[in-house]
């Protein structure tokens, strides 16, 4: 025996249920689809942004970086601390910077410790003498933003052209054969 009217409304019921459920998938597909946009929008976002911020002056960038090789700046800084540098609208005395000597060829990081005549006094807090160069302007190459201590030794590591060559490798390797799959056996797939 059946209800009177349970005929009728059953078709509705399972009508309105399964469009309840066909209309979540679709949702779910489009906030995912919001949340890949979202994702991939703030990635190229912070992409930007670092490229802006740390991009070398040699690609284009603003920043310009350098490995401390001697020891004219100990205890501030020690051999082979990687230090980014920025231009800067205006130089001070006390700013450390770094410039581009013509005696040695290489950008030189000391501290600013007079200014005259739109030249620069440069000083290593280690020396006990002041720089024989007094550059211009032009010639600095920036003022300090941070350092890494000793991340210049990785840099360095860089020059080595096996490293290099390993370094290439393992790239090609986790760009091309890292996403391959093998079948295993009753994987139909």
């Amino acid at each position: 025996m059946t209800r009177p009217g349970w005929d009728e409304t059953l078709p509705t019921a399972y009508g309105r249920a399964a469009r309840t459920r066909s209309a979540l998938p679709g949702r779910a597909r489009r906030f995912e689809c919001v949340l890949g946009v979202v994702g991939l929008t703030l990635g190229l976002a912070a992409v930007a942004a670092a490229w802006w911020l740390l991009a070398p002056a040699q690609l284009g960038g603003s920043t310009a970086f350098t490995t401390v090789d001697g020891t004219s700046m100990e205890p501030t800084f020690q051999r082979s601390d990687l230090v980014a540098l920025r231009a800067a609208k205006t130089y001070r005395v006390g700013d450390i910077a770094g410039y581009r000597s013509t005696l040695l060829g290489r950008v030189v990081l000391h501290r600013i410790v007079a200014i005259h005549d739109g030249r620069y006094g440069f000083k290593g807090d280690h020396n006990s003498f002041v720089d024989p160069e007094q550059p211009r302007r032009d010639q600095l190459v920036g003022r300090l933003w941070f350092r890494i201590p000793r991340a210049g030794r990785a840099v360095d590591a860089l020059h080595t052209p096996w490293i290099v060559a390993v370094v290439a490798a393992l790239l090609v390797f986790a760009l091309l054969g890292g996403g391959t799959r093998t079948r295993r056996d009753g994987d139909s797939s």
